[in-house]
């Protein structure tokens, strides 16, 4: 399945340089130096950036062994593009995430050609429906294009597709019910982008694309926080996994990587709108003190959302042979 996943990221990042595209409406969408942009921009209030320690190194010549230190450095940094979108031509990243459906779609028609032929269309509800609050979305995680933005080497790469919606039609829509494996799938609040009951968004398990969920925004944030949970954890779905947590060492840097996404925590990530809005860096599911809820005036007219999602590193650089570091910042 490794291989499956490995064989099937690369097929379609070489299809999206191929395959022609059909662009959402401007207004409702973002590019990707409008995403860099945005990133360069947010970078001081939303990477919160600081000193957090020191690290100690054994250095060894022929001439005898020295400690050796440098400063440890914390930051979030924009590692993913999370969409989430009504059909494939409303992508909200639509140069990258158009061809990116058409590729995903072409390569699984053979193994499934029923399922993936049933696209998402049809859950705008008509009038004469009554489940009108239960939709299903089509989503995707890719590599941010500022992934190399900040001083930590990230471990996402630009423009990898870490998910699509497509590829892993088999449980994202249900047909495999992997998901009942999960004991927050049965029990209310255990897992909830919110605080359950006041203020739930929805549910973070089952990890699918149906929700029951009015507003299209709060919708497309936890189907957002859904994908992100998928591919930073080990889980029944096809994807390509992208590193979190633990100690590793990257371009000459010794790197402690994110946690997995968990909602509500800052430390499970940082949620920035890209499209059809932008917004500063927060967390889903934040109490609601005003009249107005989250997402108003934000509404896509394409049904088509982008988030960055800002992830917390810290590193510093290799002297030596690694020893311990001393933690003094936020993390």
């Amino acid at each position: 399945m490794r291989v499956l996943r490995k064989a099937l990221s690369w097929c379609v990042c070489a299809v999206i340089v191929l395959a022609p595209t059909r662009p959402a409406l401007a207004f409702d969408s973002t590019t990707t130096s409008a995403l860099v942009a945005q990133a360069v921009a947010s970078y001081p209030a939303c990477s919160f950036w600081h000193p957090s320690g020191t690290c100690f190194f054994l250095h060894c010549t022929f001439f005898g062994c020295s400690i050796r230190t440098s400063t440890r450095f914390s930051h979030f940094n924009p590692d993913l593009v999370v969409s989430t979108y009504h059909d494939d031509v409303t992508h909200p990243w639509p140069e990258i995430g158009v061809p990116l459906a058409a590729g995903s779609r072409g390569l699984m028609s053979s193994l499934m050609a029923a399922l993936v032929a049933s696209d998402s269309g049809g859950t705008r509800a008509r009038g004469d429906r009554t489940d009108q609050q239960r939709k299903f979305r089509d989503g995707d995680a890719i590599g941010h294009p500022a992934s190399m933005l900040g001083p930590c080497p990230s471990a996402a790469t630009s423009f990898m597709p870490y998910f699509q919606s497509l590829a892993d039609a088999l449980v994202w829509r249900g047909f495999l019910p992997t998901e009942l494996i999960y004991p927050a799938t049965y029990i209310p609040g255990m897992r909830e982008v919110g605080v359950w009951p006041l203020n739930s968004w929805g549910n973070v398990h089952p990890r699918t694309g149906e929700l029951i969920q009015q507003h299209p925004v709060k919708n497309a944030a936890v189907l957002s926080q859904r994908i992100a949970d998928i591919i930073t954890r080990s889980s029944p779905h096809v994807y390509y996994p992208l590193s979190s947590g633990g100690v590793t060492s990257r371009s000459g840097q010794i790197v402690w990587d994110p946690p997995p996404a968990m909602e509500g925590s800052p430390m499970g990530g940082l949620w920035q709108m890209s499209a059809p809005s932008i917004t500063g860096c927060h967390v889903f599911g934040l109490p609601e003190l005003s009249p107005f809820s989250y997402g108003d005036f934000q509404t896509s007219s394409t049904a088509g959302y982008a988030y960055t999602l800002w992830r917390p590193y810290a590193c510093c650089r290799i002297r030596g042979i690694f020893l311990y570091a001393i933690t003094t910042g936020l993390w």
